[in-house]
């Protein structure tokens, strides 16, 4: 029955991998009829609302720390989510998939420097991987910089791998639940505000806009996060970083059947050394040293 119920919550996870995965191109696509900040606020408003209406009763109850820990985590998700999106604007869904999934291995320098702790031979190696593939990457050829989309979704790991470390450290004193659906209403009501005052409002939303803000809001938002929260008891969270860790080549995967977006073999290589640094950064990892990790949802 353990072994089965394991399966399940493994599986599901993969399935939450391919959704993230799939949603950067979607997210990149959209961003041609609505400006990025209107595209999250009704996102995540509509996740928030949707999770409202399944566990009304566990949010009513929730104490006001619920809340304020809530929106602190809101703050470092919505530093995550707007600079990956808008990010987006100016990458491709390929690349922001590779260097969101940077977070994990962001996570435990950014831990050990928190906690005054040397980093481990096995983060070093790890640090120097990833910032190859990055290289790799992002610079076309030895003479280019960093391009401006690519640098937007980096900061967005950053936010990622802090809103990581903080989860680790804040949820298990609150309600799972009313904590995530607190993170969801602050970056919904932040993104909210301030597309109404700096973007325009479509003229018109047209079915595949629709689709979009559906898919990524009940999926990618409410529905994984659910599963994350009731699902992950049954498994290691080692077992769930490695597969999630499959979301960057989803992405990529997404972006070459539906953007039609290629990988110079430079860029293929920059790619696989990511991947490498992401499976060391959590295989190798010491639990007493760092928190759960995950990689960079969309």
């Amino acid at each position: 029955m353990i072994l089965k119920k394991r399966t399940e919550a493994e599986l599901s996870m993969l399935l939450v991998a391919v959704v993230w995965g799939s949603t950067f191109v979607i997210v990149k696509n959209s961003l041609a009829e609505i400006g990025p900040f209107l595209f999250l606020g009704i996102r995540f408003i509509m996740a928030f609302l949707l999770l409202a209406a399944i566990s009304w009763r566990q949010l009513i109850k929730a104490p006001l720390s619920t809340l304020y820990a809530g929106s602190f985590l809101g703050i470092l998700l919505t530093v995550g989510y707007v600079f990956q999106t808008v990010g987006l604007k100016y990458t491709t869904s390929s690349n922001a998939g590779f260097i969101t999934g940077l977070s994990v291995v962001l996570v435990p320098i950014l831990y050990a420097a928190i906690n005054q702790i040397k980093p481990g031979f096995n983060t070093v190696i790890t640090v120097l991987l990833a910032f190859s593939g990055l290289f790799l990457l992002s610079f076309k050829d030895w003479h280019t910089s960093l391009s401006y989309g690519d640098m937007l979704v980096l900061v967005s790991a950053i936010g990622f791998a802090f809103h990581i470390i903080f989860v680790d450290r804040l949820s298990y004193r609150h309600n799972a639940i009313a904590i995530t659906s607190g993170q969801l209403l602050f970056v919904g009501l932040f993104c909210m505000l301030v597309g109404l005052v700096g973007e325009p409002w479509p003229f018109r939303f047209s079915s595949s806009l629709i689709a979009a803000l559906l898919v990524t809001s009940i999926f990618a938002t409410a529905l994984a996060f659910l599963l994350q929260n009731s699902m992950q008891k049954y498994s290691t969270p080692t077992r769930f970083a490695v597969i999630l860790t499959t979301e960057p080549v989803f992405a990529a995967l997404a972006g070459h059947l539906w953007a039609h977006e290629t990988f110079t073999q430079r860029a293929l290589v920059g790619a696989v050394l990511i991947l490498a640094a992401m499976l060391i950064s959590i295989l190798s990892r010491k639990k007493s040293l760092v928190p759960h990790q995950q990689t960079g949802q969309i």
